[in-house]
């Protein structure tokens, strides 16, 4: 009898943190469709990612059909089609799920939204870089952090990030950013070269600093509730070390238990920990560097 509350709490909360995740995807793919629409495509900027090349095929595609439109938005959904194949058989079934969401969303804002400049008469470049680059990133940022992806080469960089954790989402993004470079190289004048790469530094550092999987922090946790540490092992899904320790003033015992986490984990960490035990006290420490098997868990 006493289970079942608690199991239809446990399942609301699920539903809820659910449509939470799907809603910061929807809301980071219409960030990402504003960014370019109103800024990159209006700029003549190139955006070194998957929608870079899809703006290359745009541009061959109109030379091809005079008056075609702006395609952008379906040959971002076309070239998208053998990254999800990837996403759905090689990294996760949710992720899966709403990285779709993410680009119908995001396909169908691009080609609705008109292509013209946010801002008129704003001229300067360098601001178009900034405004677009941080919007851009951040909402492929709110993407990854929704448990899913804005598509194209976040889906490479995820599924490069689980297999090796030196490289981040954005790393890779910049990676692959050099065909599009070497493409605005040879047909465009080098000021469209300079200002898509100061673009692309902006966007993928927005995008790592959202995305919160890539910062490691080492947290010790002071508490005298043991039931901390397997909501640390079951829920955070993190190992620990622990020992009983003694408060040098009150003479009291306490459970030290030390572990490393994500900064998205820290998040739950520190509401856990402080639900079970209002009194407890956590250290945490950002500079941090981990070697050796600490698996990234994006989901």
């Amino acid at each position: 009898m006493g289970t079942e509350p608690n199991t239809n709490l446990l399942t609301r909360q699920a539903l809820a943190s659910e449509f939470k995740d799907y809603a910061l995807g929807i809301i980071g793919s219409l960030l990402y469709a504003l960014s370019i629409n109103l800024f990159v495509l209006p700029s003549g900027l190139y955006i070194g990612n998957l929608t870079g090349i899809a703006q290359i095929l745009r541009e061959l595609a109109s030379t091809i059909f005079p008056g075609i439109g702006d395609l952008t938005g379906v040959f971002l959904l076309a070239l998208n089609l053998p990254l999800l194949f990837i996403s759905f058989q090689s990294i996760n079934r949710k992720f899966f799920y709403k990285t779709i969401l993410n680009i119908v969303v995001m396909s169908i804002a691009m080609s609705v939204i008109p292509v013209r400049l946010l801002i008129p008469g704003l001229e300067d470049t360098l601001t178009i870089c900034l405004i677009g680059g941080i919007l851009a990133g951040i909402g492929t940022g709110l993407c990854l952090r929704s448990g899913g992806s804005s598509g194209g080469t976040d889906i490479l960089g995820v599924f490069v990030s689980l297999k090796n954790k030196d490289f981040s989402v954005g790393r890779v993004s910049l990676l692959i950013s050099m065909l599009v470079y070497i493409y605005a190289f040879f047909r465009y004048p080098w000021v469209v070269l300079v200002y898509s790469i100061i673009f692309t530094l902006i966007y993928t550092f927005m995008v790592d600093r959202v995305h919160y999987q890539n910062v490691k922090i080492s947290v010790m946790v002071v508490t005298r509730n043991r039931e901390v540490l397997p909501y640390i092992v079951d829920v955070v899904n993190r190992s620990a070390t622990y020992w009983d320790g003694t408060g040098a003033f009150t003479g009291s015992s306490y459970l030290v238990i030390n572990t490393v986490v994500s900064k998205y984990e820290l998040i739950i960490l520190r509401r856990g920990v402080l639900d079970l035990d209002p009194q407890a006290f956590l250290i945490e420490n950002q500079q941090v560097h981990v070697t050796g098997n600490f698996p990234s868990h994006f989901f």
